[in-house]
């Protein structure tokens, strides 16, 4: 061989051996930087669980804050393993986002990180039929045994959707839990509609589905929207949890559904896998505690925060009881629609982006709400004669084919003002910085969760009970806003409980 020929050969076995052994060293360093990386995120994580678990466990403070910026770097470990993107497709394909929870059960569960299932529960109250569904996300996570359920249950006017996917169906919240949690999303009966609502919000003919199967004759449904009281959503809310879940619960009911967490403490069988814990969502107190607080507040010369009662609101004349208070932009421009909202494009309003928002979820959000529901949850008792009064008119001009008797109503009308306090382990309510019915950033002490747990302090002084604010403008609607990021805070608040 010439030396030529020798040394094209050589360089030939050089370029040979240094295109199997680059492309192995540059794996050897990706691997060394992913490892790398991991190590300062699994870091990163731990440090800011610590920190909530430091800030839960001040127990001198009246609240305690999670500043921004630390809010905004959790997530972590929370991914999906198909990035979300199956069940974001699944709600683009059907109208308007309105898709059916029955569909979910046929996805993989690897796929999704947790196994889903619909669940329906039909029960009878008043000698009514009604419909209550639950979508259970059961964890592959196996260290989600050591760890309660999850509950979630729906304020006024929404449903499962909001929880479940974001207001451009990306992940929501409960996804997001569920990859770490077992979690049961509940939806109040008449709030879940399957393929939604076609009719305008604003339109009488938009009524609740309490029946899921069948549509209901307007005269059922103006009685119905003044029967459901705390009473037939908690009895709903615990064969859902009783038929199918197993072990210890937390519930955590957003806005008007707290009241559902507090009552159930007092039930035998629900108390007994509460175990003496609350949390709350933007989820304030028991409704008695309202006319306590503007007793108090007027005893110190402050004024009544309170609210003033429904006829206040409507200009001294009250609305008559089967209406449905129904959702408009001005509503969700004040506290409930910020610019975190995924809606939000730069310039947009307050009011654009509720708007906007309201177009949006216009078919399979309820974006009603019962007047019974405010009523119950904002302590106006002296209004039970008004509702006792318009009960029985309507049972008389209908012939009240049903057979509903008053007394049973009647008995259960304002339940939440008996809501006993004492009785509890460890609370903790989370609350947005920026949800102004339940925070005061101004001047916090003014807040009323902060008057809602001094009062459970007082009433159970060997619990731990502990308020802690999310600092970044999040709203009411803070689930929606930064749905991860709340997952994680809020999973860490969860394992708090338990540390």
């Amino acid at each position: 061989m010439t030396k030529k020929g020798f040394a094209m050969m050589l360089v030939r076995v050089v370029v040979l051996v240094a295109a199997v052994i680059l492309p192995m060293q540059h794996l050897r360093s990706e691997e060394k930087r992913a490892a790398a990386s991991a190590t300062p995120a699994a870091d990163l994580r731990g440090k800011l669980e610590q920190k909530i678990w430091d800030l839960l466990d001040d127990g001198k403070s009246v609240y305690v804050t999670l500043p921004e910026e630390d809010f905004r770097a959790l997530g972590n470990g929370f991914d999906l393993p198909d990035g979300g993107k199956t069940v974001t497709e699944l709600a683009l394909k059907a109208p308007e986002g309105a898709f059916d929870p029955r569909e979910l059960v046929k996805i993989p569960a690897q796929t999704l990180g947790y196994k889903a299932d619909w669940i329906v529960e039909r029960y009878k109250r008043y000698n009514l039929d009604w419909d209550i569904g639950g979508l259970r996300l059961t964890s592959l996570d196996p260290d989600a045994k050591k760890y309660p359920w999850f509950i979630i249950m729906n304020g006024g006017a929404a449903n499962l959707y909001e929880f479940y996917v974001d207001l451009k169906n990306r992940p929501g919240w409960a996804q997001y839990l569920a990859q770490k949690l077992n979690v049961m999303i509940i939806t109040i009966p008449g709030n879940f509609k399957y393929g939604g609502w076609e009719e305008p919000i604003q339109s009488i003919k938009r009524q609740p589905a309490y029946l899921l199967d069948r549509e209901l004759s307007m005269e059922e449904y103006e009685i119905r929207n003044c029967l459901l009281t705390n009473a037939v959503v908690l009895q709903g809310v615990k064969a859902l949890i009783v038929k199918h879940t197993q072990g210890d619960i937390l519930m955590i009911g957003h806005s008007t559904s707290g009241e559902i967490s507090m009552l159930a403490n007092e039930d035998p069988e629900l108390g007994a896998r509460l175990k003496g814990r609350y949390m709350g969502w933007g989820s304030g107190g028991p409704a008695r505690m309202d006319n306590v607080r503007e007793v108090k507040e007027n005893q110190g010369g402050a004024g009544s925060a309170a609210g003033g009662g429904a006829a206040a609101r409507s200009g001294g004349k009250p609305v008559p009881l089967h209406m449905l208070s129904r959702r408009d932009p001005d509503g969700y421009s004040r506290g409930y629609s910020g610019f975190l909202n995924p809606l939000y494009e730069p310039g947009m309003s307050h009011r654009q982006i509720a708007e906007r928002w309201l177009e949006v979820e216009g078919r399979r959000r309820a974006n009603f709400k019962q007047q019974i529901q405010d009523l119950e949850h904002g302590g106006e008792i002296d209004q039970k004669g008004r509702v006792e009064v318009e009960i029985e008119s309507l049972l008389k001009k209908s012939g009240n084919p049903w057979g509903i008797n008053l007394e049973d109503v009647s008995k259960d009308l304002f339940m939440t003002h008996y809501t006993r306090m004492d009785g509890y382990k460890q609370m903790v309510w989370t609350v947005a910085h920026f949800d102004r019915n339940h925070w005061v950033p101004e001047d916090p002490m003014k807040s009323v969760e902060v008057f809602y747990a001094t009062e459970y302090r007082a009433k159970n002084p060997d619990a731990k009970i502990r308020l802690i604010v999310w600092d970044p403008p999040l709203t009411h609607y803070g689930h929606v806003e930064m749905p991860k990021q709340m997952a994680a805070a809020e999973y860490s608040v969860v394992r708090w409980f338990f540390k």
